[in-house]
């Protein structure tokens, strides 16, 4: 029971939660945080070297024409959330490294779903399968979050 790892994350947090098991009648196990993660790009993202919003606005008629950059942010925004998505991994893999059998289930958002995948199953052992949910659950507790990987036949029923 012990050898499912179940990571919920998005581009802000990640938490990482272990199966364990339950001596109680009718319940086979419950999700205890082992860790919980922050994106730490995140805080300054958006705002200037002076601490105010970044903008798009030219008020300065001498500056010339405004310059889009909307898709400059856009870039800058996903190098953020893939680098995020490598300490996941590594966080990751720090758990599962003694591993030889074992799933892990990684919970998150489309994109950073994409940039989890390849270094979380370089990081993992031949025996260890991956299970996937491009879902957004980081607001869940834990118990609610339990049942809804069950109803998705991600983990097995309480």
């Amino acid at each position: 029971m012990n050898r499912t790892l179940v990571i919920v994350a998005d581009s802000s947090q990640a938490r990482l939660y272990r199966m364990e098991a339950v001596d109680a009648p009718r319940v086979h196990g419950k999700l205890i945080e082992l860790k919980s993660l922050s994106n730490p790009d995140l805080k300054t993202l958006g705002t200037s070297v002076t601490g105010r919003p970044a903008t798009e606005t030219n008020t300065n008629r001498a500056a010339g024409p405004v310059h889009p950059i909307g898709a400059q942010r856009e870039r800058h925004r996903l190098e953020h959330e893939r680098r995020f998505a490598n300490d996941i991994a590594r966080e990751a893999a720090a758990v599962v490294k003694e591993w030889k059998t074992g799933a892990v289930v990684l919970i998150s958002g489309p994109t950073l779903l994409g940039f989890l995948r390849e270094p979380l199953r370089s990081a993992l052992q031949q025996g260890i399968e991956l299970k996937e949910l491009a879902k957004d659950y980081t607001h869940l507790e834990p118990a609610e979050l339990h049942e809804h990987l069950t109803l998705n036949r991600l983990i097995p029923a309480r």
